[in-house]
């Protein structure tokens, strides 16, 4: 299940409410940081709630074309194996 923008951004304001009320500096880091982990999750929860998820990010995009590549390589590999291992026109012994 994907979190919504709208529970994201709550759980954002949360976090900044937990680092606006302790007087502790490490809890306030650490509040900050997980606020701002929930606002990136509410800006990819935005994206998908808008439909405009449908492309890969470059970095993604880089990733599946790798394993295309291998896969490909894979493939020519396999057949290159049985083409050898059965060719098409075996040779006929008459003698």
């Amino acid at each position: 299940m994907l979190n919504s923008s709208a529970m994201c951004r709550r759980q954002a304001a949360h976090h900044r409410q937990v680092a606006a009320a302790s007087s502790l500096e490490k809890v306030r880091k650490i509040a900050l940081a997980a606020a701002n982990a929930w606002e990136v999750q509410a800006m990819e929860a935005e994206t998908q709630e808008s439909g405009e998820r449908g492309m890969l990010s470059p970095q993604d995009a880089a990733i599946a074309l790798e394993f295309l590549q291998e896969d490909e390589e894979m493939a020519r590999a396999a057949a290159d194996k049985t083409d050898f291992d059965h060719p098409e026109h075996p040779e006929e012994d008459d003698a």
